[in-house]
């Protein structure tokens, strides 16, 4: 009986510690740097020049710099589409007819963010051309970087284990009670 007991304590000790410590440093390579705070900066939203006609060019690749041939590119402004084509054979988009503004070109489940300038008030600073990168918005936010498998894998065998402490607690006990019959002689 004591060692059932032993046996029950340890599980459920191991359990609230898998609970409370957290996953992703026990799964890291090596020791983590010590990490330094820094000051945050406002996200910078490029600047682009438009061409005669108000036409805005971009490029779409992927994160390797391979240009992505019939890509289809919607443009949205104030969350409603205002134009939709597909890249050539060099990976480049345009849109004519536009005006300055912030302007949102769309591939795929990348989002872009611009500030278009016409070609008389646009800034030194302002770029000739868009570029989307595609899956560079896609891979930010997933979870905290730990695979859904592990952490769904790891709930289970925590649940596991308190549910086996608690049946040998159970079976502990019945053995209690048929041990405390008589024996007949």
């Amino acid at each position: 009986m004591f060692g059932f007991r032993l046996v029950k304590t340890a599980a459920v000790g191991l359990a609230t510690l898998g609970m409370m410590v957290p996953q992703a440093r026990l799964l890291a390579d090596a020791p983590q740097a010590k990490v330094e705070a820094k000051k945050s900066t406002v996200a910078k939203i490029p600047d682009i020049s438009l061409t005669k006609g108000g036409t805005m060019t971009g490029r779409v690749c992927d994160h390797s710099g391979k240009v992505i041939e019939g890509a289809k590119v919607n443009l949205k402004q104030n969350n409603k589409v205002i134009g939709t084509t597909t890249t050539d054979k060099d990976g480049v988009y345009s849109f004519s007819n536009l005006k300055s503004g912030i302007y949102h070109p769309v591939s795929g489940n990348t989002e872009g963010v611009f500030r278009v300038w016409s070609e008389k008030t646009a800034p030194p600073s302002a770029k000739g051309h868009a570029l989307l990168v595609m899956g560079e918005n896609g891979a930010r936010g997933q979870f905290g970087g730990i695979d859904p498998t592990l952490v769904v894998l790891t709930a289970g065998v925590i649940a596991s284990v308190v549910l086996s402490a608690i049946a040998i607690d159970r079976i502990d006990h019945v053995s209690d009670q048929v041990n405390a019959i008589p024996v007949s002689p």
